[in-house]
């Protein structure tokens, strides 16, 4: 179910993305970029983008994935089974992009703020960025900062290394195949690259990933709000 319109992209976001931080930082950081111009301002606004779309992205093919699984089972033939790996690939793809994102355009905002510890002036700089970096970033500059301990909390998270591994798995190795049960108390369950094949498959990720942008996008308000007036 989709919520309210994102006012800079003009398209509207499910119920569960933190729309109300996601808007208090951008129109925050549009107001000093109006007072004080800056160059590292495209890199946040195009990776504070990202975000949304992304997020969106994931969420639908969440849904996609759910109403396949639920309508046609966890063992379909083709072209349902395509489908189905059509949707994993791509959740999991956008889902670890929003993260990633973020992280681009926190960077991005420690720019504005201290250029020489979180350089973006050039392509090498720019393609250097990784959640990461960020992370020894910010535990560098900020770090008694609550975003700090978030994007800690987040790194030390096994749910975030799943995922990435997955991400990685799916973008530049394989496709994993599907191992099913027979008899016992797993009959008829199936697993994929370690995962259970379900109606949860999904929703319960992306639980996963809406909680942790909202704390991430909230800490952010906060971080804004202290650092920029």
């Amino acid at each position: 179910m989709l919520g309210r319109f994102v006012s800079a992209i003009g398209i509207e976001m499910p119920q569960d993305f933190p729309i109300k931080p996601y808007e208090n930082v951008l129109k925050r950081l549009v107001d000093e970029n109006d007072r004080h111009p800056t160059s590292f301002w495209s890199e946040f606004a195009s990776a504070w983008n990202a975000i949304a779309y992304r997020f969106r992205s994931c969420a639908e093919h969440d849904g996609a994935f759910t109403e396949s699984i639920g309508r046609a089972g966890n063992s379909p033939p083709s072209p349902e089974r395509y489908v189905q790996e059509r949707e994993l690939f791509c959740f999991f793809v956008t889902g670890m992009s929003t993260i990633e994102s973020f992280c681009y355009s926190l960077f991005a905002i420690g720019s504005m703020l201290d250029a020489q510890t979180f350089p973006l002036e050039t392509a090498e700089g720019k393609r250097d960025v990784t959640p990461k970096m960020t992370i020894d970033k910010f535990g560098t500059a900020f770090p008694c900062e609550i975003i700090t301990s978030i994007l800690k909390r987040l790194n030390d998270s096994q749910e975030y290394w799943d995922w990435r591994t997955m991400r990685n798995i799916l973008s530049h190795r394989s496709t994993p195949s599907r191992q099913f049960f027979r008899g016992g108390g797993h009959d008829g369950n199936a697993v994929w690259g370690g995962i259970l094949i379900d109606e949860n498959t999904t929703v319960s990720r992306r639980r996963w990933l809406a909680n942790n942008l909202s704390d991430l996008l909230e800490a952010t308000d906060t971080f804004t709000v202290g650092k920029f007036f």
